[in-house]
């Protein structure tokens, strides 16, 4: 699901600074020098790819060309074979009946369905889960304690359970049932929905996938996808008769691995990626004053925030995303992740950006960190040396609309921006840039766009 963004009476140019870098003059002289022929791999918790601008760059092109989930955490197992019944049906995971629509394209010949299933909160994001959880059981307690209010109208209208007789086990029955009521309310706890996944490869060798988000097996209501740099298509995690107010607006996008034995939904971990995405390449043709650095750019989303750890990323799976940003022919990679670092230039993923920039070209822009405002705060790989690291300040410009500071003071870096030099005596941090913006945000969070603030990376990709 796309959601758009209504154009409010005026926003004011540094809720996404670009003039205290120059990009807005720049723009302004050389329109068509946007980005446009870039590819940015932003190194982040994920995209949505449903996020106000974040379809098309300025030159009309589609703004997202891959999400790539480098985590594992959205990877479901259908290495699980079956075949179609005679009335077109096949009995999911889940024990449900599976429909398959008869317009679907045919299978390639030889091959099989393949069956997972996936729990919705392994893949949702922390924030909407709990969101989710907070609808369901409001719903669940209207229902409860309907019902549970009539057993006890029953109880009380009806014969005590000591009395003789059948009008004794009556009663009895009756109280049974308000204290089971009441013990099944006290103990409940909600699993989330749980999506069965069909994968198949078509008569023209494109791998498919289905996720059946009505959990009634109407896979014809769901979304059949191709993997994303294929078609460009995506899904969203909701029943297409989803009640209104309970929809998560999550949207998801699905690759195939291991000659269908592996499917994988990728899904972000949180909203900062979506943010920082939003901050480099945002085009809004009707706002033009919200667009990001780079509004030509095209964007491949690199998910290395693993949803099982809270968005918190992994060795393997950055190692995993420098890989996958070589063979997609990225030019640039954002990275606005880092941990402290006390050993500087070293290690395996710094290895692997080495090669990355030295052998394949590619230009790696990084935080310097939020560990400031002491000396010798960077954090890695921004203390390596193939790193670009971006320390954070913020204009005066800034100051009014993003906190509402009713005098404006001068330029100040942030207190919390990491500061250099490394231990090892190297500069550390290389340049300083606004850091904070007011950008797009992923549907889920109901917001459309929101203001964050951090170490700089992002803006300083957007001007490289």
């Amino acid at each position: 699901m796309t959601v758009t963004t209504t154009r409010a009476a005026a926003h004011e140019p540094a809720e996404q600074p670009k003039d205290e870098i120059g990009a807005s003059e720049f723009i302004r002289k050389y329109p068509s020098y946007d980005g446009r022929g870039i590819i940015v791999g932003v190194f982040d918790t994920g995209v949505d790819p449903g996020a106000p601008g974040l379809q098309t760059t300025s030159d009309g092109k589609p703004k997202m060309i891959d999400l790539v989930d480098c985590t594992g955490s959205g990877d479901v197992d259908t290495s699980k074979e079956t075949e179609l019944e005679a009335d077109g049906t096949l009995k999911g995971l889940s024990g449900r009946s599976l429909t398959v629509p008869a317009e679907w394209p045919d299978r390639a010949a030889g091959t099989k369905y393949r069956l997972g299933l996936k729990r919705a909160f392994e893949l949702y994001p922390r924030p909407l889960v709990a969101r989710v959880k907070a609808e369901r059981r409001r719903r669940h307690d209207e229902t409860q304690r309907a019902v549970a209010e009539e057993e006890r109208r029953k109880a009380a209208l009806g014969p005590l359970p000591t009395a003789e007789g059948e009008a004794g086990r009556k009663g009895a029955e009756l109280a049974a049932s308000v204290s089971a009521l009441d013990a099944c309310d006290k103990a409940y706890e909600d699993g989330g929905p749980v999506y069965d996944v069909l994968t198949y490869k078509d008569e023209s060798g494109v791998w498919r996938v289905c996720v059946d988000t009505s959990e009634r097996g109407a896979l014809g209501e769901a979304a059949l996808l191709a993997p994303f740099r294929v078609e460009g298509k995506y899904g969203t995690l909701d029943a297409a008769d989803a009640a209104s107010g309970a929809e998560t607006l999550c949207n998801f996008a699905v690759e195939v691995a291991a000659d269908g034995a592996r499917t994988t939904l990728c899904v972000d971990a949180g909203s900062h990626g979506t943010h920082v995405a939003g901050i480099i390449g945002a085009h809004f043709p009707d706002a033009p004053e919200l667009n990001g650095i780079a509004p030509g750019c095209q964007i491949v989303g690199f998910k290395i925030g693993d949803t099982r750890l809270d968005g918190m990323e992994t060795g393997t799976a950055l190692v995993r995303a420098l890989g996958a940003a070589i063979e997609r022919g990225v030019h640039i990679i954002n990275l606005s992740f880092g941990e402290y670092a006390k050993v500087d230039d070293i290690g395996r993923f710094t290895a692997a950006a080495n090669l990355a920039v030295h052998k394949h070209g590619l230009l790696f822009v990084t935080s310097a960190g939020n560990n400031g405002p002491a000396l010798s705060t960077g954090g890695a790989p921004g203390t390596s040396s193939c790193c670009i690291a971006v320390g954070a300040y913020c204009s005066s410009a800034m100051m009014g609309p993003q906190y509402s500071l009713r005098a404006k003071l001068a330029d100040i870096q942030y207190t919390w921006s990491s500061r250099g030099p490394t231990y090892d005596g190297h500069l550390n941090v290389s340049v300083s840039a606004p850091g904070g913006a007011i950008a797009p945000v992923p549907n889920w969070t109901l917001q459309g766009r929101q203001r964050m603030s951090g170490t700089s990376s992002w803006k300083c990709l957007g001007s490289v």
